[in-house]
């Protein structure tokens, strides 16, 4: 069984999947990375407006970087770090592992781990997976994230979603026993409502539950011992950016109430306290050892 422990409910995680307007998962609308150098980028002044609220409010956050747009933002990704903001992967190219295999898999989170640590000069310990994309169709995803060198993995949505989910994941951070050694897992919030799993905190969750609701599922969220993980892409803060040409749902899914995006989330950054992922990794694991000595 693996080692499960609740963090304290002071410690709560802010994070950022940062990936572009283009970056959207599983479409046909969706442009090949070829094309990516030749669309408008709205990276930069929606990472600064997201930068300039969590000075606002005190919040270190941790930015889950894709590498290609990592690339193309150098002097931002840097300026992240210098703000105190931990540095994580998305990887580099938004793959989805179950559909490119465990070697293509591996090459993407090696890949994208050097490139953030060449620009930052720092050790980037967290990864979180494409679209939360790890199913049990890709049972190795977890030895080959602790293989390319990280410490924690964010990437377990504990519900139904669209190109993820493992539904029967536990909630809490809990270690996994992985071929390459221990992997901490710090699965995305999810509260219990009537023996149902229901996620309210990050994305287009976010998006449809009024602030009150949101609110409240932080307050039962605690009241089980769970620490509030929080989750967005830049693009939410951004109604006026381009439009693809998605199916009706998946239009839905990523355009609806992107206005509603900041001050839902200047809300619970003014309310929770919040710290990077690494640190609420390190008092987890350091409640591990104090448990097992």
């Amino acid at each position: 069984m693996p080692a499960q422990s609740s963090v304290s409910p002071a410690r709560n995680a802010f994070t950022v999947d940062v990936e572009d307007w283009f970056h959207i998962l599983d479409s046909p609308a969706v442009p090949p990375m070829e094309r990516w150098p030749s669309l408008e980028s709205r990276i930069e002044r929606n990472v600064n407006s997201l930068l300039a609220m969590l000075e606002e409010t005190n919040v270190r956050a941790t930015f889950f970087w894709l590498g290609w747009v990592a690339e193309q933002h150098k002097a931002l990704v840097r300026q992240c770090a210098d703000r105190g903001h931990e540095i994580a992967s998305h990887g580099y190219a938004h793959l989805l592992a179950f559909r490119v295999g465990r070697e293509a898999f591996h090459r993407d989170t090696v890949r994208s781990r050097e490139l953030l640590e060449d620009l930052t000069g720092r050790r980037v310990r967290g990864y979180r997976a494409a679209g939360f994309g790890i199913t049990e169709k890709a049972p190795w995803a977890f030895d080959v994230i602790r293989e390319a060198g990280f410490d924690y993995d964010s990437s377990i949505f504990p519900a139904s979603r669209g190109h993820g989910g493992l539904r029967k994941s536990q909630l809490g951070l809990h270690t996994l026993d992985t071929a390459a050694g221990p992997l901490v897992e710090v699965p995305m919030s999810a509260v219990q409502i009537m023996g149902r799993r229901i996620s309210m905190f990050g994305g287009g969750y976010l998006r449809c539950f009024p602030l009150g609701v949101i609110h409240w599922g932080a307050t039962r969220l605690h009241s089980a011992g769970y620490p509030l993980i929080v989750y967005m892409h830049p693009r939410e803060i951004d109604p006026e950016h381009p439009r693809l040409a998605l199916s009706p749902m998946r239009r839905f899914k990523s355009y609806f109430n992107l206005a509603s995006t900041m001050p839902k989330i200047r809300s619970l950054c003014a309310t929770y306290r919040f710290c990077t992922l690494s640190k609420m990794v390190d008092e987890f694991v350091r409640e591990q050892r104090s448990a097992g000595s």
